[in-house]
C-alpha cells in the first residue's frame, strides 16, 4: 500500500507540470502505469469487523427454546472419577452362557481362525439321487444345517481379513463349495417334487374317485361293492367255517 500512495504522488506531481513539459514526461507515465499492481486486500465477509451480533436469540436451542450459557465451566464436581483397572487379575469375570443363541456362528471347538487340518476334515455333498428318499423334514433340518455352516464359515472369513493369518482360505473355500452343492441338491429334489405333485394334481382332477373340494375325505371310492362281490362272499363264508372248527378242536383238546 505504501508503493501504491508514492506512485499516485508521483503521478500528481506530472500532472501539476506546465502542458509543454507534461508531454515531454508522458512516456514516463506511461512507464510508471505499468508498473502499479492493484491488490485485493478486502475480506471476503460484507460485514463490517467492528459489527456485533445484535441478535439476542442467537444460539437459542430451536427445540428447548433455552440460550446458551455465557460461561461454560469446565470444573468437575468432587467426586473422584473411576480408574481403569490395568491389572488382569482384578478384571471382573464376564460368565457367558454356554447355550447362548451367538455361538452358532462358531464351530464346535468355539475357535475364532481353525486350522487347515481342521476345516479339510469334512465328507462329501449330498445327490439329489439320495434326498430324493428323505422327507420333508429330513429337507428341512438339512437346509438349515447347511445355513448355519455357512454362517460359520462366513464369520472365520471375516476374521482372516481382519487378522490375515495367511493359511486357511483355500480349505475354506472347498468346503463352502461343498455346502452349496448340498444346497442345490436340496432345490433340485424340491423342484422335482413340485413338478409330480403338478401332475398328481392334474390327474386327480380328472378322477371322479377324487374329491378336491376339501369338505370331505379326498379319496372316495365310488365302484367298490363288497357285499355284492361273490369272491368275497365265498372267503368270507370259509374264513367262518375255519374258525368254527379251530374252536372246536380247541375245546376238545380241553377236555
Amino acid at each position: 500500500m505504501r508503493g501504491l500512495s508514492n506512485t499516485a504522488t508521483a503521478l500528481c506531481d506530472l500532472a501539476a507540470l506546465p502542458s509543454r513539459r507534461y508531454a515531454q514526461h508522458t512516456g514516463g507515465i506511461n512507464a510508471l502505469r505499468g508498473l502499479i499492481t492493484y491488490s485485493s486486500s478486502q475480506s471476503f465477509h460484507t460485514s463490517h469487523q467492528c459489527a456485533i451480533p445484535r441478535n439476542r436469540s442467537r444460539g437459542a436451542s430451536a427445540l428447548r427454546r433455552q440460550p446458551y450459557p455465557g460461561r461454560v465451566s469446565l470444573q468437575y464436581l468432587g467426586d473422584d472419577l473411576p480408574q481403569p483397572v490395568t491389572d488382569p487379575s482384578k478384571h471382573t469375570d464376564v460368565v457367558t452362557s454356554p447355550g447362548h443363541g451367538l455361538w452358532g456362528f462358531f464351530n464346535k471347538e468355539r475357535v475364532s481362525i481353525p486350522t487347515p487340518e481342521e476345516d479339510y476334515r469334512h465328507g462329501r455333498a449330498w445327490t439329489v439321487e439320495e434326498l430324493r428318499h428323505k422327507s420333508w423334514d429330513d429337507l428341512h433340518k438339512l437346509w438349515w444345517a447347511c445355513v448355519k455352516e455357512r454362517n460359520i464359515l462366513a464369520t472365520q472369513q471375516l476374521e482372516r481379513e481382519r487378522v490375515k493369518p495367511g493359511y486357511g482360505e483355500s480349505e475354506a473355500y472347498t468346503r463352502n463349495r461343498l455346502v452349496r452343492d448340498t444346497q442345490r441338491a436340496i432345490k433340485h429334489a424340491l423342484t422335482e417334487r413340485y413338478y409330480a405333485w403338478q401332475e398328481a394334481l392334474k390327474v386327480a382332477e380328472s378322477d371322479s374317485d377324487i374329491d378336491l373340494s376339501g369338505k370331505g375325505p379326498a379319496f372316495n371310492p365310488q365302484n367298490l361293492d363288497v357285499e355284492s362281490s361273490p369272491n368275497m362272499q365265498t372267503s368270507s363264508a370259509e374264513v367262518i367255517s375255519e374258525a368254527r372248527s379251530d374252536a372246536k378242536d380247541t375245546k376238545r383238546l380241553e377236555l
